[in-house]
C-alpha cells in the first residue's frame, strides 16, 4: 500500500515539472539557448501562488560552480542584473549553497535563475565581505556567463513532503525531460 502511494505521488510531482519551463540550455558557452520571454518564469501575481511560497529550480552546469556566487546578467549577457548582498549567502548561520542531487543536478537554495553567471568569488569568501563588490568589479570576476547545460522548474516546494529525495525520486525514474 505504501508502496502505491509512493508511486501514486511520484507521478504526480512529475507533473509539477512543467516542460514549458523545462529547457536544456547550449552546452558550449559559445551558443547558449535563449530562453523566450513567453517561457520566463514571472514572480508569482496571485495570493494563491504566493501562499504555495518559493518555486523549486534543479539544475545542472557546464563545470563545478558548486561553491562560486550566483549573478543574473541580461539576455545579452553584457551586465549583471542582480547580484547578491554578502549577507544574502547565509541563513541561520550556514552558507546557501545549492543541494546535490542525483545525476549531477543541482537544487537551488538561493534564487537563481536561468540568465545565471558564476563569479570566481566562493560563497565563503563572498559572505565575509562587509559590502558588495562595486559592479565593476564583479564583471571582473565573472568566470561563467552560460554555464547551465539544464534547467527545470518543478512546481512549488510546498507540493513536497520530502523534497531532496522526492526529486531525486524524479531525476532517477527519469521524469523530467533531459
Amino acid at each position: 500500500m505504501r508502496q502505491i502511494i509512493f508511486g501514486v505521488l511520484i507521478s504526480l510531482l512529475a507533473g509539477s515539472c512543467h516542460t514549458s519551463n523545462s529547457t536544456k540550455m547550449g552546452a558550449s558557452n559559445d551558443s547558449p539557448t535563449v530562453i523566450p520571454s513567453d517561457k520566463r518564469l514571472e514572480p508569482p501575481q496571485s495570493n494563491e501562488q504566493r501562499m504555495k511560497g518559493p518555486l523549486v529550480f534543479i539544475y545542472k552546469t557546464n563545470g563545478d560552480y558548486y561553491y562560486n556566487v550566483p549573478v543574473t546578467m541580461n539576455e545579452e549577457r553584457t551586465q549583471i542584473t542582480s547580484y547578491p548582498a554578502p549577507v544574502d549567502l547565509t541563513y541561520g548561520g550556514e552558507l546557501r549553497l545549492p543541494t546535490r542531487l542525483v545525476d549531477g543536478y543541482l537544487l537551488d537554495n538561493k534564487g537563481i535563475g536561468p540568465n545565471v553567471a558564476f563569479l570566481s568569488y566562493t560563497y565563503e569568501e563572498y559572505s565575509k565581505m562587509k559590502t558588495a563588490p562595486s559592479m565593476e568589479e564583479l564583471m571582473s570576476h565573472i568566470i561563467a556567463k552560460h554555464p547551465l547545460t539544464v534547467w527545470h522548474q518543478c512546481g512549488y516546494r510546498s507540493d513536497y513532503t520530502n523534497l531532496v529525495p522526492q526529486l531525486n525520486q524524479l531525476i532517477e525514474k527519469e521524469y523530467l525531460q533531459k
